[in-house]
């Protein structure tokens, strides 16, 4: 019988079969997952077959399962007009991802910790 409350951690055992580079592929795969939902979940909800949605978007059946499956590597255009053809808002972030910064009050009061944003940070204040 397994004791299931000493299995390994998840992302560990990714990370041994797969490198850190499969740890890291796992945004991309989320990405794929949250667009094959939401296109699934348009279907579903306005009563449409995959056929129906095809007809909508103007491609195929068969590329509307790839695009639920998220077996399918679409390009931002595609993603754009199927966006605008089902009335979703399309938004793409790409800005360098800034760390908080800590800073302490004294070397001698750690317990003082203070946690401030850079864009918190005034110049001669």
């Amino acid at each position: 019988m397994t004791d299931f409350r000493n299995l390994s951690d998840a992302w560990e055992v990714a990370e041994h079969l797969g490198g850190k580079e499969a740890c890291a592929k796992e945004e991309l795969y989320d990405i794929y997952y949250k667009i094959s939902i939401a296109l699934f979940e348009y279907r579903i909800k306005h009563g449409l077959s995959q056929k129906k949605l095809a007809e909508k978007l103007g491609v195929t059946q068969p590329m509307i399962a790839k695009l639920e499956s998220g077996d399918y590597n679409y390009t931002i255009e595609q993603l754009w007009k199927i966006a605008g053809k089902l009335e979703f808002k399309f938004n793409i972030e790409f800005k360098e991802d800034i760390q908080e910064t800590s800073v302490i009050s004294s070397p001698d009061a750690k317990d003082d910790m203070v946690d401030y944003f850079w864009e918190e940070l005034a110049v001669g204040s």
